[in-house]
């Protein structure tokens, strides 16, 4: 795809040269022309004839001057579009091989001081300043070994010396005294092995007639089933969180001549899933009950049976909680893109909804709607992130930098907030952020006259000002972010899990990693090891009530388990 962009531009770039020199050849022939049919030999005497002669040559001219601003409109459309494809092979490039921070502008951080309506400029220096040139000594902290944490086993391994060199030799001939030991900590690893468990069934029988009693047995995960809650968490947790496929770990425990089918991990991962769901349906409606929510989506290939191809799928992070409800992530998994996921998923939510300008959220936010009443917050990243792309491009600062002199001085009031409370930051926004905003819409109102209307700058500024109400929505909470990088970071595991295993198998197998993900995912917002959470509640889900499966809420859990160590 990079490659025929590449290969288009520098065709549309030859066309244009060529057809720039047709439009030029035409004219230069139509002035020969009329020089070669009309010399001072052959020119008419009668002045009426004359008359006629000029206005005939006028009116072609007039014609060859309409036609040539038309060819000038086209000329200028096609460099217009080979500016944007310019543009978005660099844009693919720096995403596939430059640097993906967006903190700043290497070279050009002083061009992002850009004073807005409420600020003067400071007074310059004196030309006679004295400066004064301060030097200090600075000792350099010794570099002391990592301690390694204190509850991993230590195997201690003793080195002496020979009893012979336990002789001073300074003539004292004196034995030497033990005075310390010098110890070096060093991690090593036993590879993981599996182990057996024997569930032995005590049988009682009578002597006298064929009656026969069998101890009982918990129920287990899987029935009849050879894989143990422990193997089925570290599955799960390889895959989805470790990102590792099921073939690959396959051959992982084939190295230790353990014969572990791929398909029989993905019956195992399959119907795990399908006994771990009613907890993320619970989390769904915890979700629901949040005051704000962050959503985003990212696609992913999904066989599609029959064609022999993939089709693309989609997963939707729905990340809540706030001031009456934990923070909780739950995914959704969706064949396609249409708006009818969120608003399925959605359905009867009160409150404010943080997510990129797509246009299937349209619907919820129009207030015809019953079923929902929610408010739109949009994403101040998303718009740094247009204007980020045009200024790492230019090679001398301009509008790109200016608009983002504007976003980091948001940024640097959000970074100002992050420990205040909501309604204190609720009021450092509107003392400091909204006269920064109100600078920048005015600056964009003014930039959007003055660029072309179809270039990559332009662009940037119609997103920012079609999505301005709901760009400067987070004043009204301060319970509210300026970007929606929340669900963003909750994308990436997805992203990164899709460069390994590649595709879902099915569309049951991409609502299964929708629930994986949702409780892993879960468990890092509560600071959970979600191998320890795993495998304790599928031990305890085939006799857990439903009527307690809040117990099994990672949060939950969490508390139940501190409280049994402290007892």
């Amino acid at each position: 795809m990079l490659m025929w962009l590449i290969n288009f531009i520098f065709i549309i770039n030859g066309y244009c040269l060529n057809y720039f020199k047709k439009i030029i050849s035409s004219i230069h022939d139509l002035l020969y022309n009329f020089a070669m049919k009309y010399t001072e030999a052959t020119l008419p005497q009668d002045h009426k004839t004359l008359q006629i002669i000029v206005l005939e040559q006028q009116q072609k001219l007039e014609g060859q001057a309409l036609k040539l601003e038309e060819q000038q409109k086209a000329i200028e459309h096609i460099r217009q579009q080979y500016d944007n494809l310019q543009h978005q092979i660099k844009c693919l490039l720096r995403n596939q091989y430059g640097r993906k921070s967006e903190q700043g502008i290497p070279g050009q951080g002083s061009l992002l001081d850009v004073p807005t309506a409420n600020q003067t400029e400071a007074p310059p220096e004196k030309a006679d300043a004295e400066k004064e040139t301060i030097t200090y000594t600075r000792k350099k902290p010794r570099e002391r070994q990592r301690q390694l944490p204190a509850h991993l086993p230590r195997q201690r391994i003793e080195y002496d010396i020979p009893d012979e060199q336990k002789t001073c030799d300074c003539g004292c001939q004196q034995p030497l005294k033990k005075i310390g030991e010098d110890v070096l900590e060093q991690l090593e690893i036993v590879p993981a092995q599996l182990y057996v468990i024997q569930h032995v069934r005590f049988k009682y029988g009578c002597v006298r007639d064929s009656k026969v009693v069998t101890a009982p047995m918990p129920r287990q995960p899987i029935d009849k089933s050879m894989a143990g809650p422990g193997l089925l968490a570290d599955a799960i947790i390889k895959k989805y969180d470790d990102h590792l496929p099921l073939y690959r770990q396959s051959e992982m425990w084939a190295r230790q001549n353990i014969d572990i089918a791929r398909s029989t991990l993905c019956d195992w991962v399959s119907a795990c899933a399908v006994q771990l769901k009613p907890i993320v349906e619970r989390l769904q409606k915890i979700v629901l009950t949040s005051p704000k929510i962050h959503s985003d989506d990212t696609p992913v290939p999904v066989l599609d049976p029959g064609s022999g191809q993939t089709k693309t799928g989609r997963l939707w992070i729905y990340l809540g909680g706030g001031k009456a409800a934990p923070p909780c992530a739950v995914y959704d998994y969706t064949p396609t893109r249409q708006q009818t996921g969120p608003m399925e998923f959605l359905k009867g939510y009160r409150g404010y909804l943080q997510a990129d300008a797509y246009s299937g959220y349209d619907v919820l936010f129009k207030k015809e709607h019953k079923d929902y009443a929610i408010t739109e917050v949009a994403c101040m990243a998303h718009v740094r992130r247009k204007f980020y792309d045009i200024a790492q491009q230019a090679k001398k600062a301009g509008s790109a930098h200016q608009a983002l002199s504007f976003i980091q001085k948001l940024y640097g009031v959000e970074k100002q907030a992050h420990e205040l409370n909501d309604t204190e930051r609720k009021k450092l926004r509107e003392e400091k952020s909204r006269p920064i905003l109100d600078a920048f819409k005015q600056w964009l109102d003014t930039l959007i006259n003055r660029v072309l209307p179809k270039s990559p700058l332009a662009t940037a500024v119609n997103y920012a000002l079609k999505n301005w109400q709901a760009l400067e929505r987070y004043l009204e909470d301060g319970m509210l972010a300026i970007d929606n990088n929340a669900a963003e970071r909750l994308i990436k595991p997805i992203k990164i899990g899709a460069k390994n295993y590649l595709f879902a198998g099915s569309d049951q197998g991409g609502e299964n990693a929708a629930v994986l993900y949702s409780l892993i995912e879960t468990c890092k917002l509560h600071q959970i090891n979600p191998y320890d959470y795993l495998r304790d509640v599928l031990t305890r889900l085939p006799t857990q009530l439903n009527s307690k499966i809040d117990e099994l809420l990672p949060w939950n859990w969490k508390s139940l388990k501190t409280a049994s160590i402290k007892s």
